[in-house]
């Protein structure tokens, strides 16, 4: 029986294998075809000879794998995305020679498309970080403003941070902070808890600051501020007292006024009044001395119909004689009302030096106070009314992001999504005369991988550009740029790495060392390939 059993055995296991034979399915490689291994071989961690240098500098770089790929012109080396000169491949190493047009970042072989990256090498030229600037921790928020110190060297610095350099665990930076020259933390400026949101602006009226944003409340004063509060030169909210209707003492802020949506701009306007810009629609003002039914102290808010401008007095309250219409119907039928403004957001600049008395306004909207605007329009500031010298034709064909003044050429660069202005061809990047026309002698270039959203001429004609590009004129610039007043770039000014982020504004200052030097300000948290959050002092050499 057992014989019998393992017969039978047998004949089911070949059975059994003929049939997996019949059904065996082969499929075709997945892989066939590909492009084998480049069979290069480099230590990014290696650092190139020399490490550093500028333009037509040879460096030598450890790999190997690369002499039949170089006999074959089939290798191309890059800079931080620029292809350079090779001048010599043997079995060990790679000798190149950096490109003009060569930025500071990772380095790379290409092969038939395919890439293999080197160590970083850094690009010298006539931007540099400033080791002067010893504030290396930046700010953990957005920074969007500095305001000179009067009388000294010293900057407030406005935003969206609350921790500045890495100081807020000794005492939190909400939103405002002192700053010395080389960047360390004044801590005399008495802001207490600071304000409880943004800060976009600042001026000084008379002897006090004003500052304004989106704060509903700064330091003990945790209400009865609406956007703009004053402060004394200590940085403290400046408060009066008052008299409730149950006859209690109240101290509150002394500066009676503010607006019910965001104030990005704000200007002295002698000793004694402000203009305020932004996106609201009504100015509100406080009276404490009102009752509830049950004869309770209340507060109760006053609102006026007042749109996106208006003129404050010293106090906060609303100066009625400009840009307001007395006799219309306003909020629930309340005599009087501002002029409509535009019908789209705003941004505004107020001209000093040789052209005050103006005030720009620009953004997305397409009429202001009921006349066609193509994103842009000019004021006088005397009385708010519309400066008819000031013409841009059709305007922007997409409305413009970002304005400024050149103070010393009375010009304006502006920059956004537009592809036309005043309907001439120009995409991205314009600058325009003082009565509004397409300047000729600048020419912008080519951006490709997005826009610029920051452009700002320097005391010397050179513009800085700042946005979310990658590359202009078809140099890897990624986010920032430094042109000529042509719109060419300028030579030995572009070397600088990525940039990560967004700037927002620039202030131009010195070095410890009394060289020149822009501060950076805004939201991002790499320049030039190192970690900096949201601020950086770079000094430029002529």
């Amino acid at each position: 029986m057992k014989l019998k059993y393992t017969g039978l055995l047998l004949v089911v296991a070949g059975m059994l294998l003929g049939s997996c034979k019949k059904n065996t399915t082969v499929f075709n490689d997945p892989y066939a075809g590909g492009k084998p291994a480049l069979g290069i071989s480099v230590n990014p961690q290696q650092i190139p000879l020399p490490a550093e240098g500028e333009a037509g500098t040879e460096v030598t770089i450890a790999a190997t794998g690369l002499s039949d790929y170089y006999a074959k012109k089939q290798l191309k080396f890059l800079f931080n995305g620029q292809e350079a000169q090779i001048v010599n491949v043997t079995a060990t190493n790679i000798i190149v020679k950096v490109p003009g047009n060569a930025s500071s970042g990772v380095t790379s072989f290409v092969v038939d498309g395919q890439l293999v990256f080197g160590p970083v090498f850094t690009v010298l030229g006539k931007v540099a970080i400033d080791p002067t600037f010893v504030a290396v921790s930046g700010a953990d928020g957005a920074v969007l403003r500095a305001f000179p110190v009067p009388l000294t060297q010293n900057l407030i610095l406005l935003g969206a941070f609350t921790n500045y350099d890495g100081k807020g665990s000794v005492s939190r930076q909400n939103r405002i902070v002192r700053i010395f020259p080389d960047g360390t933390w004044d801590r005399s400026l008495l802001a207490g808890g600071g304000a409880n949101s943004t800060l976009w602006d600042m001026a000084q009226v008379g002897p006090y600051y004003y500052v304004v944003g989106d704060l509903t409340g700064y330091a003990q004063q945790g209400s009865g501020i609406s956007r703009i509060t004053r402060l004394n030169v200590a940085g403290q909210v400046d408060t009066a007292q008052v008299l409730t209707y149950t006859k209690k003492t109240k101290f509150i802020p002394a500066f009676n006024g503010g607006t019910t949506g965001t104030i990005r701009d704000i200007y002295p306007v002698g000793t004694n009044k402000m203009i305020i810009s932004g996106n609201f629609n009504y100015y509100v003002s406080r009276q404490y001395d009102r009752y509830t039914f049950d004869y309770k102290d209340s507060t109760v808010t006053d609102s006026v119909d007042v749109r996106q401008l208006a003129r404050l007095n010293e106090d906060g309250s609303l100066d009625r004689t400009w840009r307001f219409l007395p006799t219309e119907l306003g909020y629930r039928g309340q005599l009087g009302k501002s002029k409509p403004g535009a019908n789209g957001p705003i941004r505004t600049i107020k001209h000093t030096g040789g052209v005050s008395g103006k005030i720009l306004v620009y953004g997305t909207f397409t009429s202001f106070d009921g006349t066609p605007a193509g994103g842009i329009i000019r004021l006088n500031a005397e009385d708010g009314s519309i400066d008819p010298s000031f013409n841009v034709g059709a305007g922007f064909d997409q409305g413009v992001a970002f304005v400024s003044f050149d103070e010393v050429n009375k010009k304006y660069l502006a920059a956004g999504v537009f592809n036309t202005v005043g309907g001439k061809a120009s995409q991205y990047l314009v600058r325009l005369n003082l009565d509004g026309s397409v300047d000729a002698t600048f020419t912008p270039k080519v951006f490709i991988g997005g826009i610029p959203t920051y452009a700002k001429a320097l005391t010397d004609g050179l513009i800085v550009v700042g946005g979310n590009f990658r590359t202009y004129n078809n140099v890897i610039r990624n986010g920032f740029a430094i042109l000529n007043p042509d719109g060419t770039l300028a030579d030995g000014y572009n070397t600088v790495g990525n940039l990560t982020g967004e700037i927002i504004d620039t202030y131009e200052t010195k070095t410890a060392d009394n060289k020149r030097a822009l501060l950076i300000m805004g939201s991002f948290f790499n320049f030039n390939n190192k970690i900096r959050r949201n601020l950086i002092r770079v000094k430029l050499e002529i």
